[in-house]
């Protein structure tokens, strides 16, 4: 580093002039309507030279923000929670919305880091220090190697804070679901019980292992004792960390033992266990893993019921006996108003990606009805990859007597995910909606053809975005760059999303580069595998949705991937602090600490 603070090495880029490495700091000129596109690419470190303020401020002004935006971080563990604010910065006199999350003690997550590692070593489930997955500054496995560091420079937004080192993690890429225990990827995913150890069934053991589940994740060690013996749990962790397998195979073992012991049935309409999911398209994912666990020797029934479909099919399946029925919240509530179901055999209750489903006035309904129509042991899981603190409370006061299980990861990002910061506000251009589009527009472009992948996600948080960016890249691919656009959003049929699902999900390397275009409904709770590209084309609202929208690639046991923020104007600090919190191992929000 030298004397002013700056790395020797820097690379830059713009869209006339490509990609370059420097040994000074160079401004590339190029015409005023063109963002800079600058690359920014982190994995935790131990250690940052910027400091993460406690206070963020979003301008009004921004020219791409949303109404119903609700950005905020919890601060730095190792922070002062109340710094003295410098009233010569260029924050202090600038006029905004002050961050509105509840502010989390630097003690308090130390504690709750203190009592999963104590929670762990008494399970016999850690990992040593190095190969944790979540610790107070991050680390890297004992194996990896760190090769020479770069820095980049961001012209905008970036001068005052100098430039940050990136080491270079150099580790063996290994199969998700094979990777060894010795490796450190694999020791940070991986449970160090087996299914055996947990207390799987021979019967589910082999079934598992016919699907190619060799050892357990950390959530699903830890989630299976509580959910087989019926206890009401919040599942909780990162996404790709296997939370479904995490509640779905002991809730399976659990009916299929009662069930041989006489001590439960499932009958005509009345199922043992009830899925609630906020989409349609992640009750067919969550009914492919049933039908995945019973096909390989674990007999028992399963069966969806959402809209969009043939009513009268499904009551006709209902009638039959099922043991566990997954459903969106407005088809339950239907088939309870009219009598089509009962709940009086029900034994355990599921609501996947519970977070999503407090947003949806049919759920808080579904949920009092439930709970009315519901035998007094119905077991309650509720299983999200971010847990506000104000979902929390809610929860703890209708259920007090629920057990919280954490896994390792919760509030953060993948360890195997570099994030790629694009500032797209311009040069000497009047900062409107239209010339950020525009803006934006280029970036994608010259990355979907300078860096052409197998897989690539396009988040807006608007259906008529995702219309123009669709239109932009069935434009661009008329040159013949073999690339295929899918839109995914609420204005399809549902049948069609289903479809353009199935091929990008199942779509092998070595086709046409595919490009999935949607909103936040791609991001809730759907297992993409291979993904190698996620674009967050306009910025989420809120931290939940930017851990969900990140979390689609990079999934799993040694799972890589590329997550391309695009910014604009007073988006643009704060992208660089919620890297920088990524970069430290910090939570992007806070953790609730009260149990």
């Amino acid at each position: 580093m030298s004397a002013n603070g700056c790395f020797p090495n820097i690379i830059t880029a713009t869209p006339l002039l490509g990609w370059h490495r420097n040994h000074t700091v160079t401004f590339l000129e190029a015409p005023a309507n063109y963002c800079q596109f600058h690359l920014r690419c982190f994995i935790r470190c131990a250690a940052s030279t910027h400091p993460v303020t406690d206070h963020i401020l979003l301008s009004h002004s921004d020219t791409d923000s949303d109404s119903g935006s609700d950005w905020s971080l919890s601060p730095s563990p190792n922070t002062n929670p109340n710094p003295n604010p410098n009233p010569n910065s260029a924050d202090s006199g600038s006029k905004g919305l002050t961050a509105g999350f509840t502010r989390l003690k630097a003690k308090r997550v130390k504690a709750l880091v203190k009592r999963i590692k104590q929670e762990e070593i008494s399970i016999g489930d850690d990992n040593n220090d190095d190969n944790r997955g979540v610790s107070e500054g991050g680390s890297y496995p004992k194996n990896a190697e760190l090769e020479g560091s770069f820095a980049i420079s961001h012209f905008r937004g970036w001068a005052d804070g100098g430039s940050i080192s990136k080491p270079k993690l150099n580790s063996p890429h290994l199969p998700k679901k094979h990777l060894t225990l010795s490796t450190g990827a694999g020791s940070v995913f991986f449970s160090r019980k087996t299914f055996a150890n947990l207390g799987c069934s021979e019967y589910m053991i082999k079934s598992l292992k016919q699907q190619l589940f060799l050892c357990p994740s950390h959530i699903q060690a830890k989630a299976f004792g509580p959910v087989i013996e019926g206890q009401s749990c919040i599942i909780a962790d990162q996404s790709g960390s296997g939370k479904t397998l995490a509640y779905l195979a002991p809730l399976v073992q659990r009916l299929r033992e009662e069930e041989l012991q006489g001590v439960s049935k499932s009958s005509s309409g009345s199922p043992r266990a009830v899925i609630i999911v906020p989409t349609a398209e992640l009750a067919s994912q969550v009914l492919n893993s049933c039908r995945s666990l019973s096909k390989f020797g674990v007999p028992f029934r399963s069966m969806v019921v959402t809209g969009g479909f043939r009513q009268k099919t499904q009551l006709e399946n209902l009638e039959q006996s099922v043991d566990v029925l997954i459903a969106t919240p407005g088809r339950f509530m239907f088939l309870i108003k009219e009598g089509f179901l009962q709940l009086a055999n029900l034994r355990s209750a599921v609501f996947d990606e519970v977070d999503i489903l407090f947003n949806d006035e049919d759920f808080k309904v579904a949920l009092q009805s439930l709970i009315d129509s519901s035998p007094v042991i119905t077991q309650y899981l509720f299983v999200t990859a971010t847990l506000p603190v104000e979902i929390y409370n809610r929860l703890i006061e209708v259920f007090p007597d629920t057990k919280v299980i954490m896994g390792p990861g919760m509030h953060h990002i993948s360890s195997g995910l570099e994030e790629v910061l694009v500032d797209c506000s311009g040069e000497g251009t009047l900062k409107t909606p239209d010339t950020a589009f525009l803006n934006k527009k280029t970036a994608l472009l010259k990355l979907v053809e300078e860096s052409p992948v197998s897989k690539t996600i396009v988040f807006c948080n608007k259906i008529e975005t995702c219309r123009k960016v669709e239109n932009v890249l069935k434009r661009f691919d008329r040159k013949g760059t073999h690339v295929r656009i899918l839109p995914f959003h609420a204005a399809l049929a549902q049948e069609t999303r289903l479809i353009n699902l199935k091929e990008f999900t199942h779509s092998q390397p070595g086709g046409d580069s595919l490009i999935l275009v949607c909103t936040d409904r791609a991001s809730r709770g759907i297992d993409f595998a291979g993904v190698d590209h996620v674009v967050l084309f306009d910025f989420p609202r809120d931290p939940s949705e930017y851990v969900r929208r990140v979390g689609r690639t990079a999934r799993g046991a040694g799972g890589k991937g590329k997550a391309f923020i695009f910014v604009v104007g007073k988006q643009v600090p704060l992208a660089r602090k919620i890297i920088e919190r990524n970069q430290k191992g910090h939570p992007l929000h806070e953790v609730p600490a009260a149990f």
